[in-house]
């Protein structure tokens, strides 16, 4: 029979140390709920898209669920432990409407073009 042999015991990590005077908590990023923002709009979008699609039924005021998502997770950040983070995410809910305006200027100048 083969023998097994085990590590001898240690102890439990030992707890952080307290911070320095002057030192603040984390509390997040803004990259961070820049990238969450971008991530709940994009991921939110193709699953109402898909679920309508799929239900072949034309709910288009779902589609201001993800925004609305954003705005109450950022709120409930700010309110939190992280505030950076939800003023990320609020950031990035503004970066989407400028990209979407700037999208939307886009395809008007396109467009412009086109009887001329």
């Amino acid at each position: 029979m083969s023998e097994m042999r085990l590590d001898p015991p240690t102890s439990a990590p030992s707890p952080l140390p307290p911070l320095p005077a002057g030192a603040e908590p984390y509390r997040g990023s803004l990259a961070l709920g820049v990238g969450l923002a971008w991530l709940i709009m994009i991921g939110g979008e193709i699953l109402l898209v898909m679920l309508m699609s799929g239900l072949r039924m034309g709910l288009l005021g779902a589609l201001w669920l993800p925004p609305l998502a954003i705005v109450v997770t950022g709120v409930v950040m700010l309110r939190g432990d992280h505030a950076r983070t939800g003023k990320g995410m609020l950031l990035g809910l503004l970066s989407i409407v400028a990209v979407l305006l700037l999208l939307v200027a886009a395809c008007f100048g396109l467009m412009s073009g086109i009887n001329h």
